[in-house]
């Protein structure tokens, strides 16, 4: 008589397998709760662009409209949005372009420095690019309280906005001599209201 062996069949993993397969799990959470930190929470660069991005659009709008338009950022509520000015036959008004965007918690408008070194902390900024182009000098410094991740350079001309790591001030040498043309006083009031428009 011939004795045939029996395999054995086994039910359940050993501790090896199971190890493995943990592993391999955990590494596959990772690499995907990673890729999808970004859908959920927008990094710094993400938010400067998208800032930028706004930027450059009211500069774009006010050369083809022929119109004012203003790049209004609420410090208090972290809020920014576009509008135009119109004028008809009762006047000026202020019209929408777009919808106010709030900020995410991580990247908020921390301050804003204009050319001559004043920092703005609360309130409403307003950076107004006329019919022709022309804006105001700002950088606005973005990041957490007390961690300043990005400089958003606005220059006053030709619509360009720069971008940079870190807190970089484009400010105007308090030392050097101012040269008087005689052409124009504006520029000798004391009030430097740079909200007008």
């Amino acid at each position: 008589m011939l004795q045939t062996k029996r395999l054995k069949l086994r039910h359940g993993m050993t501790t090896i397998e199971l190890i493995v397969v943990i592993a391999l799990i955990g590494f596959l959470f990772t690499v995907t709760a990673v890729s999808l930190k970004n859908f959920i929470i927008p990094s710094s660069k993400d938010v400067s662009q998208a800032i930028e991005g706004s930027i450059k659009f009211a500069y774009n709008h006010a050369l083809l409209n022929h119109k004012t338009v203003i790049f209004e950022i609420d410090l208090d509520n972290q809020v920014y949005k576009l509008i135009r000015i119109e004028r008809d036959d009762e006047g000026l008004r202020e019209e929408q372009v777009t919808k106010p965007k709030k900020l995410p918690f991580n990247n908020k408008i921390i301050s804003i420095v204009d050319f001559s070194g004043k920092i703005t902390t609360s309130g409403i900024i307003r950076i107004p690019y006329s019919h022709d182009g022309t804006g105001v000098d700002y950088t606005l410094l973005m990041g957490e309280e007390n961690t300043i991740k990005k400089s958003i350079q606005v220059y006053r001309y030709g619509g360009k906005v720069n971008t940079l790591n870190g807190e970089k001030l484009r400010i105007v040498n308090p030392n050097l001599q101012k040269v008087d043309y005689g052409v124009d006083d504006r520029d000798d009031s004391d009030s430097r209201d740079m909200n007008r428009y």
